[in-house]
């Protein structure tokens, strides 16, 4: 049986009247749940200002294992996603605990560093940090630069300026292996087709590969055993000396800070800018990687941040936002709760209607968009010393099976075992496109349309019904409106 630990924290309501002012302190209600023995699962309920905060908190071990996924896999695929994934799908496929959004992206391509299975998948953005862990349980926080290059036969050297992403039109030299997809448009530029070349591309690298193929454009196949180079402007006429069948050698590394530590990461995604280094929150001018438009930093919006504690602890954290149950927050807002938390490192990763946390294969906060958003990359994590659930013949339900609420309206779900009610700190709850659930069962109706509100016990996963309507005044909000009351402050018991 999980434990779980509730902490409540409620104004005292005590009046303090300063020249005919009166103040008192807003509630905000704080609850944790251990979804395994080394993870607990964390939400923050406020209401002046209306602030939507969720979040888990890891102890790494020698259990304990995170992982780096590619939407699909692959950071250019067909259709309309081209590469992104619904962070709850990503979790699902890949059987984690919990998931988080990770980096910016274009279209399929993650903007900074990322490493899949020990393989250096996209190149780090200047300036952006990233969050690794390595084969020995570490966790590497710190932002490095490419140091990469193609030698030829005849030892001329030029260096690759980028991984599994677009080239550039001037002087770009990519190189693309099975990660990026199924083929490549090499554009006006020039494309080398690569065979036998080693993998994985760790950070670190220095393999040889075989010449297969120098092309002019179009579109060219990725080998599955091998690769493609694309060249554009001058760096054209650099592949354009190959021939069929040269060894050319290709080194993959990583310079700057903590150059060293990134050959030991197994796993890594980025974002930016930096929050909290070495203890100290920064400013505005001292994050650096280009994020420096006022509407981004100052402005508030759902946020995602990764921090590490003191202790060695590593948080996820989200904050909903643009919604009416939580306003989000600015930069320098999500560092002071990150350092609250306990961050002594933290990052930002991508925010907005990207910003999703997934725990027990449910969407445990409030996307912007309405829907879950497609993203480039997740950040997902284990617990193997969480023992397999054994089958109970335990017959739960959840009520009410369905309602119908006005936007604005709320509705508390239980979870019953046998009829007889259990305690909802022993249930993970989630919802999708019409409402937010908080963690004591508490469904807020935001938006009209059709959801659906569920409910994670004892290994099983339970759904109930839900319509949203417009607010008529003096209108009913129609059948199945058990339990919907109007919003208020008060805590769930």
């Amino acid at each position: 049986m999980l434990r779980f630990r509730l902490c409540l924290s409620v104004g005292c309501g005590l009046a303090l009247w300063l020249f005919g002012f009166a103040w008192h302190q807003p509630s905000v209600e704080k609850i944790e749940k251990r979804i395994s023995p080394h993870v607990v699962f964390f939400q923050e309920i406020s209401q002046e200002p209306p602030l939507a905060i969720q979040g888990i908190r890891i102890t790494p071990g020698r259990a304990v294992s995170f992982r780096a996924v590619l939407g699909n896999d692959v950071v250019s695929g067909e259709g309309a996603l081209r590469g992104r994934e619904l962070t709850s799908r990503m979790a699902w496929r890949h059987r984690a605990l919990a998931a988080i959004n990770a980096d910016f992206f274009e279209g399929g391509d993650p903007l900074g560093l990322c490493i899949v299975n020990g393989e250096l998948v996209s190149e780090p953005f200047p300036g952006r940090p990233a969050v690794g862990w390595t084969s020995t349980g570490q966790v590497v926080m710190g932002d490095a630069l490419l140091d990469a290059d193609l030698t030829r036969p005849d030892g001329a050297k030029h260096p690759i300026t980028g991984l599994n992403r677009a080239a550039k039109p001037e002087g770009d030299l990519v190189l693309y292996t099975s990660f990026y997809g199924a083929s490549v448009s090499a554009g006006q530029g020039v494309a080398v087709v690569l065979e036998a070349l080693p993998r994985p591309l760790r950070v670190g690298t220095q393999a040889q590969a075989l010449v297969r193929e120098v092309r002019l454009g179009n579109s060219v196949a990725i080998p599955p055993t091998g690769g493609v180079l694309v060249g554009t402007g001058s760096t054209a006429e650099f592949l354009r000396a190959l021939q069929p069948n040269d060894r050319v050698v290709i080194r993959v590394d990583l310079q700057g800070e903590q150059a060293g530590r990134w050959r030991a990461v197994q796993e890594a995604v980025a974002g930016g800018p930096w929050l909290i280094r070495n203890g100290k929150i920064l400013t505005p001018a001292e994050q650096g990687g280009g994020f420096n438009r006022q509407t981004f930093v100052e402005r508030r919006h759902p946020r995602t941040a990764v921090g590490r504690t003191a202790n060695g602890e590593v948080l996820w954290l989200t904050v909903d936002g643009r919604q009416a149950h939580s306003q989000g927050v600015s930069l320098p807002e999500l560092a002071q709760i990150m350092a609250r938390y306990g961050a002594v490192e933290a990052i930002n990763l991508d925010g907005g209607g990207s910003t999703t946390l997934v725990v027990r294969n449910l969407v445990v906060n409030s996307p912007s968009d309405g829907v879950e958003r497609p993203v480039s990359n997740a950040w997902l994590v284990y617990d193997h010393a969480l023992r397999p659930m054994l089958p109970r013949n335990a017959n739960y339900q959840i009520e009410p099976s369905r309602a119908t609420l006005k936007v604005g309206e709320q509705v508390r779900f239980r979870v019953k075992c046998d009829d007889q009610p259990i305690s909802t700190w022993e249930v993970i709850w989630g919802s999708n496109s019409v409402g937010f659930i908080d963690q004591w069962g508490r469904f807020h109706a935001l938006r009209v349309g059709r959801g659906v509100v569920s409910a994670y016990v004892d290994g099983q996963w339970l759904h109930a019904l839900v319509e949203v309507v417009e607010a008529t005044p003096n209108g009913n909000s129609g059948d199945g409106n058990q339990g919907v009351s109007k919003p208020s402050g008060s805590g769930g018991s």
